[in-house]
């Protein structure tokens, strides 16, 4: 693709994801509103995250290198740290709606406690003491860390233990959309961002929240269905 082409492309489309992320926190609101389910209260605060991550990186070439992109660069690694553990809770909430055995009260307090603490994990092996440097690709001007070691484990973790519960929901409800958006967040977030650039990443999480949305959706469906129902035959 011609690189001009490209420097265009991408800053547009971290800036659209940006946007339409911001349509998916007020859906999500509303779902909450009809059922009060608490995965759309925790699923707001990773959208907001990934929102700002996508809008600082639209713009960064606009700032230019120096402390002001670096310092909004560092507040998007901590959120980064922050918040993707929280996927945990949220799926842990949908699997509880999803009528799920296993997802009981205890279960539901320990995955919030189990998220903290890996947020805190990460914050303190990786945040503190982080070292970041700028790169270009594709018109994006980011800051990245300068000494990367391995994978992002803890990362890879929550996005294995989602995409079990995606199972788990897609055989109880067959709703296949938590699965499938977090097997391509999955394979979207091992790509190399040096090769592909970073929409490949964010593009990721965007599609991982679509398939929380979309279990949330259909879920209060098909529970609003079945109580229609056990109304017609108790009559």
């Amino acid at each position: 693709m011609n690189t001009l082409l490209m420097s265009i492309i991408y800053p547009l489309t971290h800036l659209s994801l940006a946007l339409i992320e911001w349509v998916l926190i007020g859906r999500a609101i509303r779902l909450w509103q009809q059922s009060t389910s608490f995965a759309m209260i925790v699923l707001p605060i990773v959208l907001l995250s990934i929102s700002y991550d996508n809008l600082i990186l639209s713009i960064g070439s606009l700032i230019g290198a120096g402390e002001l992109l670096k310092t909004l660069s560092m507040l998007r690694f901590l959120l980064h740290y922050l918040v993707v553990p929280l996927f945990i809770v949220i799926g842990v909430e949908l699997a509880h709606r999803a009528g799920a055995g296993w997802a009981n009260r205890v279960m539901r307090v320990l995955s919030a406690i189990v998220a903290l603490g890996l947020a805190a994990i990460d914050i303190a092996t990786h945040y503190i003491g982080l070292e970041i440097v700028p790169t270009e690709f594709a018109g994006i001007l980011r800051y990245h860390v300068a000494n990367l070691s391995g994978p992002p484990i803890i990362t890879i973790v929550v996005n294995i233990f989602v995409l079990l519960i995606g199972i788990g929901i897609w055989f109880r409800l067959k709703l296949p959309w938590l699965f499938l958006g977090t097997l391509l967040s999955f394979f979207g977030n091992a790509l190399p961002s040096d090769v592909v650039g970073t929409l490949a990443g964010s593009a990721s999480e965007f599609v991982m929240a679509i398939g929380l949305l979309l279990t949330e959706e259909f879920s209060q469906k098909t529970k609003q269905k079945t109580i229609r129902e056990s109304l017609l035959i108790n009559r």
